[in-house]
């Protein structure tokens, strides 16, 4: 079962633009009626589906990420100057108050951890 509400996300990536070792970021994204909605503080917007899988017991996550223009997301992919678009899925055992999976951001392995923050206003 996955709780529609507020998450707090940690993006980490193996090796940061550059080959400097690790990178990570924070983020923030909304989930809700199977709608998920995001950001991180460079300007990337997610937004897709969630579903909950009882056969595996597992959250199947689909977003798109919208990198604005000239945005490097933290596993070294640039945008350039039209901006991009990425597609991530992944599966996530939801445990509360946090979950995590690695998933692949363009080729890239990306370890990612929800946080659950609380829920909606009804």
């Amino acid at each position: 079962m996955i709780d529609d509400g507020v998450y707090g996300l940690h993006f980490e990536a193996a090796a940061s633009r550059g080959g400097e070792g690790p990178a990570s970021v924070e983020g923030l994204a909304v989930l809700r009626g199977g709608l998920i909605l995001g950001s991180d503080p460079h300007g990337g917007v997610f937004r897709g589906r969630y579903h909950y899988d009882p056969a595996c017991g597992e959250a199947v996550v689909e977003v798109q990420l919208a990198i604005p223009p000239h945005g490097v997301l933290l596993t070294g992919l640039a945008a350039g100057p039209e901006g991009a678009f990425v597609d991530v899925s992944g599966r996530f055992r939801p445990r509360h108050p946090i979950s995590s999976a690695v998933v692949d951001i363009a080729g890239a392995p990306v370890a990612v951890e929800l946080r659950f923050m609380g829920p909606l206003a009804k």
